[in-house]
């Protein structure tokens, strides 16, 4: 066996195969040869001999440790091409496979004999083999919740992933989410959840230009309304109400209730500086002074035992404290990471990222969403009212990926949770006007009519979930999680095998004069395709015009003044973005056309029984097709910002 480099993952690995098969370090060092504490070293990774290492794989072996030969073998390999994956990878066996078929291809090519088509094309099989294989490597992947403030997106992610105080601690069953839950408008930033080593909180915070600017639009806002100064009749402007409350806590002006006449009324401090202001300029510079931003340096907090806390009690004060900028050295966060111990353990080897993200208010094709939207390592959740399923915003969304993105929606990416509460998913009716008898018949129901309304606008494919919290069971919806997030890996998968038997079909019968012919006819036939369909379409559409049609839509007068004071570079409504997407959807459009006839011709030479030999090449290159032109909108979406 040929030294194993990676000591503490050989350790960790033997130490988890003995627990999981219930034996004991005293029966695994009598099995072995070994002592004890000899055993107990290799497994903490002080032993690093590996006739040591091997004797104790040997004695696992014997023990009837299941896995115990095949983590011999595969320590055994040498990985020369692609990153060594993890043992319990649940893909393992295809990233072997990948490792295998990518050493032939250097073989391969090492024979510059090999004519060109071949070359060109094992050497693009390569590279796509390549960027699968360091997809399936990493076990990292993220859950995106994405839906309008309030309809219950924090609560739902609490429950389902038990971010919950203990029963004794919480009045309500309602009351135990970690997450701080209201009525809409109540996290200040996107929030994520991960494992860690201890419980605890981290933060990017927002910064010193972000926070002014904050702070200049609520100094704005209040001091129109509190100064004598001639304003336009209509809808008052101001920043978000979770904005809002953390920059009263910072600097120390939050409204005071009162008692006048045996009533309650609220004294607000800010309207008292601001009249004790000459301009607005001294008035933002007095609240930036009270919040004290340079002492507001701290950026990990972490649980303390000696509090007498349960950790979940603290992680839930500690949180809204930061959220609503109650700690006097804590900045205003950009992004919150919660670090629970063991957290996704349901999901097996994956290490999974719950993303809460700021509730969509206005503008739904926000750029942070879609940056979670492109990313290939995050399923997306769209989260809705069960009444309203699937939701304004998931449908304005889910056609922006079709116009945008050119993305499939059946592979495990996207997913709809309807959230229902009590008696309304029995509240359905079938065909005949009968109501629902249960629950489970009312989701049916509810599916039913989704999917119709998704497949009638195009979006056929999409998953359908359901999730009361206060009836159902968590361990179901995890499991759905589960499966859409296997669903992604899968289809990277599939394509991996897809790769390396094509590959293998060239090395294996690249001597054949028939394969050779057929390839390189293919090469030809395709090089007079793309000779005669050089140009795009006309312009459908400039890249502006989307950007325009959204601004009109804008139900919120504070969205365009924010948006307005910072030259469209606003995170609420971003006009360079939307520009970006209007270049991006015209630029598919335009495209469209050509890369039908493009599926269409190789559809066509699929069908030629004289190019049979070739065909694994032709679906390759009709997969190259469609990564060229996912690659083909992004280029013209950064096109629009960079020409903009």
């Amino acid at each position: 066996m040929p030294e194993y480099t990676a000591t503490q993952k050989v350790a960790t690995a033997i130490a988890r195969l003995r627990a999981e098969a219930n034996v004991t370090q005293a029966v695994l060092a009598e099995k072995s040869g070994l002592d004890q504490s000899r055993v107990s070293r290799i497994e903490k990774g002080e032993v690093v001999a590996s006739a040591d290492v091997h004797r104790v794989l040997e004695a696992l072996d014997a023990l009837g440790v299941p896995k115990a030969k095949a983590f011999r073998k595969y320590i055994g390999r040498d990985w020369q091409h692609i990153e060594p994956p993890s043992f319990w990878n649940p893909e393992r066996a295809c990233l072997e496979i990948t490792e295998e078929t990518l050493d032939e291809i250097a073989t391969f090519l090492a024979d510059e004999e090999h004519p060109w088509p071949l070359r060109r094309q094992i050497e693009r099989q390569r590279d796509s083999l390549l960027r699968g294989a360091s997809f399936l490597g990493r076990l990292n992947h993220n859950i995106a919740f994405i839906g309008d403030m309030g309809v219950g997106k924090s609560t739902a992610i609490s429950f389902i992933f038990d971010l919950l105080v203990p029963p004794s601690l919480a009045d309500k069953t309602i009351n135990r989410p970690v997450l701080e839950t209201g009525a809409g408008g109540t996290t200040i930033c996107e929030v994520h959840i991960k494992s860690g080593p201890e419980f605890g909180i981290s933060l990017l915070p927002m910064s010193d230009v972000e926070m002014r600017e904050l702070v200049s639009d609520f100094c704005a806002a209040k001091w129109a309304v509190h100064t004598s100064e001639q304003r336009e009749a209509g809808e008052t402007v101001g920043i978000s109400r979770e904005a809002e409350r953390a920059i009263r806590n910072m600097s120390g002006l939050g409204r005071k209730r009162e008692m006048v006449d045996g009533k309650t009324v609220y004294h607000d401090p800010v309207g008292d500086l601001a009249k004790a202001s000459s301009s607005e300029d001294e008035f933002r510079t007095r609240i930036l002074t009270l919040m004290n931003l340079d002492d507001r340096t701290r950026r990990e907090l972490w649980y303390d035992s000696s509090t007498r806390k349960h950790p979940m009690e603290w992680v839930t004060e500690t949180f809204k404290a930061v959220n609503n900028g109650r700690l006097k050295d804590v900045p205003l966060p950009k992004s919150i990471d919660l670090l629970i111990p063991n957290f996704g353990r349901a999901f097996g080897e994956l290490d999974i990222t719950v993303i809460d993200t700021k509730g969509v208010d206005d503008v739904a094709v926000r750029e942070d969403l879609d940056h979670r939207l492109k990313d290939p390592r995050t399923a997306i959740v769209f989260c809705s009212r069960f009444n309203d399923a699937p939701g304004t915003s998931t449908r304005v969304l889910l056609q922006h990926m079709r116009q945008t993105f050119s993305e499939r929606l059946d592979t495990g990416k996207v997913s709809v949770l309807a959230l229902p509460r009590s008696e309304e998913a029995r509240a359905m009716k079938d065909d005949m006007g009968e109501q629902a008898l249960t629950d489970a018949e009312g989701y049916e129901f509810k599916r039913m009519h989704v999917s119709s309304e998704l497949a009638a606008e195009d979006l056929p494919g999409v998953p359908m979930l359901f999730y009361n919290v206060e009836a159902d069971d968590a361990a179901t919806v995890r499991g759905d999680l589960f499966a859409q997030l296997s669903l992604m890996r899968k289809a990277v998968e599939e394509r991996l095998f897809d790769l390396c038997a094509a590959s293998q079909d060239i090395i294996e019968y690249h001597e054949a004069q028939a394969l050779n012919a057929a390839i390189e006819e293919v090469a030809n036939r395709l090089n007079n395709f793309l000779s005669g369909n050089r140009s795009l379409g006309a312009r459908e559409q400039l890249a502006h015009v989307d950007a325009i049609n959204t601004i009109k839509g804008v139900r919120y007068a504070s969205t365009l003044w924010a948006s307005t004071r910072r030259s469209g570079d606003y995170t609420g409504l971003n006009v360079v973005h939307l520009i970006g997407v209007g270049a991006a959807r015209d630029a598919k459009r335009r495209s469209e056309s050509w890369f039908n006839s493009l599926d269409a011709y190789l559809k066509s030479l699929k069908a030629d029984e004289g190019l049979a030999l070739a065909n694994r090449s032709i679906d390759q290159i009709a997969a190259s097709a469609a990564a060229s032109k996912r690659a083909f909108l992004e280029a013209a979406q950064l096109g629009g910002v960079e020409v903009y």
